[in-house]
């Protein structure tokens, strides 16, 4: 019987790496190496909603960020990148955002000497709750970078 079960736990092992693509921390959620922070390569901000903005309508659908410059990795990798909602004070789940997207944004906010934009499609969102931004590497092995809040 012990044979058994050896067995069995070696093929579970083996599957769970094989789905996981390296590692029992793929399957089992993130695992940020070393608690490492993900690096865009650039400074990065919320640029809509605004950042500490209250009211934000339930119906807004994008999460507009803007970075400086082109020539750095987010840029070249934008769509491995995404937003993530995370609720203070127990609002809920954490939302994750669809792939970035580049897109225009002559209105916005301009922080640097070259900014470029980008939408993460998160859907409706709940009345009442204040939401801090991250940036999120979709397959990276790292730690959110922390963008701003915003409240609906």
């Amino acid at each position: 019987m012990p044979l058994t079960r050896l067995a069995l736990t070696a093929s579970l092992v083996l599957a769970l790496t094989a789905c996981g693509g390296g590692g029992l921390g793929s399957v089992l959620g993130p695992n940020p190496i070393n608690n490492v922070q993900c690096n865009p390569g650039t400074q990065v901000q919320l640029a809509n909603p605004l950042p500490g903005q209250t009211g934000v309508s339930t119906n807004t659908s994008q999460i507009t960020i803007v970075a400086n410059g082109s020539n750095n990795f987010l840029y070249n990798s934008y769509s491995q990148w995404n937003v993530t909602l995370v609720p203070q004070y127990g609002g809920g789940p954490p939302i994750q955002g669809g792939p970035l997207s580049l897109v225009p944004d002559p209105n916005g906010p301009h922080p640097f000497s070259s900014d470029f934009y980008y939408n993460s499609n998160v859907g409706s969102l709940p009345s009442g709750v204040t939401w801090d931004v991250q940036l999120s590497e979709q397959f990276g092995n790292c730690l959110p970078v922390p963008l701003n809040t915003f409240s609906t």
